[in-house]
């Protein structure tokens, strides 16, 4: 009786033990089944809508920074020494060429020059009578060689008197504006001290640096736009100088484009953005700015539809912003890809879609 007992308890035990087991396996393949139902649901195609890509013929534009710089800069000063007794010009005045800027105390030139100019007179008088009397063979060529030689040199020092008299005035060599004035009335002023700076801004220049793989495609005459932000006014201009030796730092070649600026709007040191149209079509890639995002390494990327209908990542090169908002893509995607252009924030990599 006891070891039938013993069995007995034994069996109730071992059914005790199979029914928990039973209940625990039938939870997890609850469990397991909820996380598949779940799953399936989280795979369910994404409602997207796509363009499908193809090369198109643009007309190439290259786009560069730029700052406005004058068409010439020159510091002038008196050739002479003395004291200034009037400056006429002040910094950030337009002058035309040939203007009064400053002038010296010339008394003392203006003796030199008396004194010059009438030893010239008697000279050329004395002159005139020897040569009269070498004519008729009544001067000895000595003498007549000796009085000719007197005169060229009493004609140098009038014309060197007249110039230093003349040096008294400063005038402006060019038109422009003066950007610095060194000088002030009654200060001395000496030959090899500026006493103005001036820039001819009558013509000023576009300066960009160009990349080595895009100077090629740029020659002199060619048609530039240039965009000043401070005058918000599109200017056209001329490129005329490439520099053909590259910037040892930064590897690119500066180009300077040639615009008109008779009205003066444009100042040196303006920050400009210059368009340049090389003359030859390029098939590019467009695409719809709205297509393309950005991943957290900042690379942009968009979804390329391949032929499970499932969206694959794809990361790009773009280029220049077409003017209706759409995106010229160099690297990355190919003629005949699908790329999505809405529900793009609603995708993953491998997600599939529909439409």
């Amino acid at each position: 009786m006891p070891a039938y007992s013993s069995n007995l308890e034994t069996y109730s035990y071992f059914m005790k033990s199979f029914k928990f087991f039973l209940a625990a396996l039938a939870l997890a393949f609850s469990t397991q089944s909820c996380k598949k139902a779940e799953t399936q649901q989280k795979q369910k195609p994404v409602k997207v809508s796509y363009v499908e890509i193809s090369e198109v013929e643009r007309e190439q534009e290259l786009r560069y920074s730029a700052t406005i710089e004058a068409d010439n800069t020159a510091q002038i000063g008196f050739a002479v020494s003395g004291i200034v007794n009037a400056v006429l010009a002040e910094e950030g005045q337009y002058v035309k060429h040939g203007q009064l800027l400053a002038s010296l105390d010339a008394t003392t030139f203006s003796n030199s020059f008396k004194i010059a100019n009438s030893s010239y007179a008697q000279t050329l008088d004395l002159y005139d009578r020897q040569n009269q009397l070498y004519k008729k063979g009544s001067l000895p060529v000595s003498e007549y060689i000796s009085i000719k030689a007197k005169l060229e040199q009493s004609e140098a020092n009038k014309k060197i008197s007249a110039k230093n008299l003349a040096d008294c005035r400063l005038n402006s060599p060019m038109s422009g504006i003066i950007t610095i004035k060194s000088i002030e009335r009654g200060s001395t002023a000496g030959p090899g001290v500026a006493a103005f700076t001036i820039i001819k801004t009558d013509q000023v220049y576009a300066v960009i640096s160009v990349p080595e793989v895009e100077v090629g495609t740029l020659r002199p005459g060619m048609d530039v736009s240039i965009y000043v932000p401070t005058l918000d006014e599109n200017l056209k201009g001329k490129i005329n100088i490439i520099n053909p030796q590259a910037d040892q730092t930064s590897k690119t070649y500066m180009v300077k484009a040639k615009i008109n600026n008779s009205n003066q709007k444009l100042l040196p040191g303006m920050l400009a953005e210059v368009a340049v149209f090389p003359k030859k079509n390029k098939k590019v890639i467009v695409i719809p700015a709205s297509s393309v995002a950005r991943d957290a390494d900042n690379f942009t990327y968009v979804y390329v539809i391949n032929n499970q209908n499932k969206a694959v990542r794809k990361r790009i090169t773009v280029g220049k912003i077409t003017g209706k908002q759409d995106l010229i893509v160099e690297q990355g995607i190919n003629s005949g890809d699908k790329v999505v252009v809405s529900g793009v924030t609603r995708l993953k990599d491998g997600a599939e879609v529909t439409f």
